[in-house]
Formats: structure tokens, C-alpha cells, sequence
């Protein structure tokens, strides 16, 4: 139980909180769970379904997240039972994301080894990509990288808006309870997660939780958002993944300056 007693703010959204708690109790961690973002449908589909009806006329479906994967299965139903066309081929930006498009009845062709849009573009420029015809379903708050990258490529991208991240309702006493009892560990695995923790907790009160824990991230654009906040980042993931942020904040723990705050 490398975890054992260890406090692991989980801000993930409802849908995928539940998996990173189970993990974390696994470990023997405490779970506390206080989600800062929830994820939404498009607020205009219309983009999203022109893709789905044409998707003979593509080369790549790419994925950059499994809530990208979950939305797009929500729209394209239909065309997965059916089969996907032949030559489309799909790329996934990490394992998760992988298992999504699995459980969905999607093969993935393709995972990037950085799991990052830097990464899946690095994966795809082996594949000849100048001229095919990409899909990406994508976050409205999604990042440009891949897509320019792409299109910087010769790719042509349609990148439909999928999904939308929004800010979770705020519960008083969570927040109240966090303020009086900080976690061990605040974990991220997004700007957004972080920057509403701030919106939920209040400015003064987020700053107050996150001097007495430590911050642990996925991600480099992740840990940039910690430290616009002039705030450190204590534990940061070889890999991206959750299993991976675990796998850090064991390390981390085991070492005698991991010592809770």
C-alpha cells in the first residue's frame, strides 16, 4: 500500500473521477474528491455530424483525449455499429484515450509515445500526412498545436468542436472542508481543473490549500498554468497518464522531502 493514509485531491470531472479514486484506494490513498470541471456536448453538433456523414472521405479520425472519443461516439453511434469506413485509420493520444475508443468499438491504429498533441503529431509525422484528409473532434477550449501542426504538414484538418469544459458547481462544505484540511496532494490533469479550483475556492482560499499541500500535474501546459500563479510544482509524471501520476507521486512520497507541508 505505497499510498497508505496519503490525502489525493482528485479534481477531475464526475464521469472520470471514479476511475482515479478506485486507483488511488488501491494504493491505500484517500481519495478526496472535489471535481472543478464537467464536460458538456457541443453547443452546435451541426459541424460535428457534416464530418461523421462524410467520414469516407477521410484519411485519419485523430483523438486527443477520451471525452473527445466519448462525444464523438455520442454523435456517431450509428456509423461505429455499422463499421467504420475501411481505410480510415485512427490515432489516439495515449492509453486512456486508447481504451476509450476501444470501449467504444474503435480500433486504434496508431498511439502517440509522448502523450501529448506535441506527441501525436511527432507519431503521425512518420505516416505521410501531406494531403490526407484529417478528423479531429476537439474541446471548444482546445489547444492549436496539433491542428497547426498538421496543417503546417499539408494535412487537411477538419477539427469540429465536440465537447465543451466547463466549471462543476460549487459545493460549500467540500470547499470549506478542503480550506480546514488540505489534501496531501492536489492533483491536475488540466489547465481548466486548475484554474477553476481557483474559481470555486475562491483566490485566497485556492492559494491557502495549495501552500499547505503539494501540486501534482500531467503535463507541461498543465504545469505552466501552476506557475503563472507563481505557485510550485512538486510532482510532475514521466508519462501522462493517471496510473503514471501515481506511479510520481509514490516516488515523490518516499523520499524524506516528501513530507506533507
Amino acid at each position: 500500500m505505497p499510498l497508505r493514509g496519503l490525502r489525493v485531491l482528485v479534481t477531475r470531472g464526475e464521469g472520470q473521477a471514479r476511475e482515479f479514486a478506485d486507483l488511488i484506494h488501491g494504493r491505500g490513498g484517500v481519495p478526496v474528491l472535489f471535481p472543478t470541471v464537467k464536460i458538456v456536448a457541443a453547443e452546435d453538433p451541426a459541424p460535428l455530424d457534416a464530418a461523421i456523414a462524410s467520414l469516407r472521405t477521410f484519411d485519419w479520425l485523430l483523438f486527443s483525449s477520451a471525452n473527445g472519443v466519448l462525444h464523438f461516439a455520442l454523435r456517431a453511434g450509428g456509423a461505429i455499429a455499422a463499421g467504420l469506413p475501411a481505410g480510415l485509420r485512427i490515432g489516439s493520444v495515449g492509453p486512456g484515450t486508447t481504451r476509450a475508443a476501444s470501449a467504444a468499438g474503435m480500433t486504434v491504429f496508431l498511439e502517440a509515445g509522448t502523450h501529448t498533441a506535441e506527441g501525436l503529431l511527432e507519431a503521425l509525422s512518420h505516416e505521410g500526412i501531406s494531403g490526407a484528409r484529417i478528423l479531429i473532434p476537439r474541446a471548444a477550449e482546445g489547444r492549436e498545436a496539433l491542428v497547426d501542426g498538421l496543417s503546417g504538414s499539408g494535412a487537411k484538418v477538419v477539427a469540429p468542436v465536440a465537447y465543451r469544459t466547463g466549471t462543476a458547481d460549487k459545493n460549500e462544505a467540500a470547499c470549506a472542508a478542503i480550506l480546514s484540511h488540505p489534501p496531501d496532494v492536489c492533483t491536475f490533469a488540466s489547465p481548466s481543473a486548475f484554474r477553476n479550483f481557483f474559481e470555486l475556492m475562491g483566490d485566497q482560499s485556492a492559494l491557502s490549500v495549495l501552500s499547505r499541500s503539494r501540486i501534482a500535474v500531467i503535463g507541461e501546459v498543465t504545469a505552466r498554468a501552476v506557475e503563472n500563479r507563481m505557485l510550485r510544482v512538486d510532482i510532475i509524471p514521466a508519462q501522462f497518464t493517471i496510473p503514471g501520476m501515481l506511479d510520481a507521486i509514490e516516488s515523490h512520497f518516499r523520499q524524506p522531502e516528501g513530507a506533507p507541508r
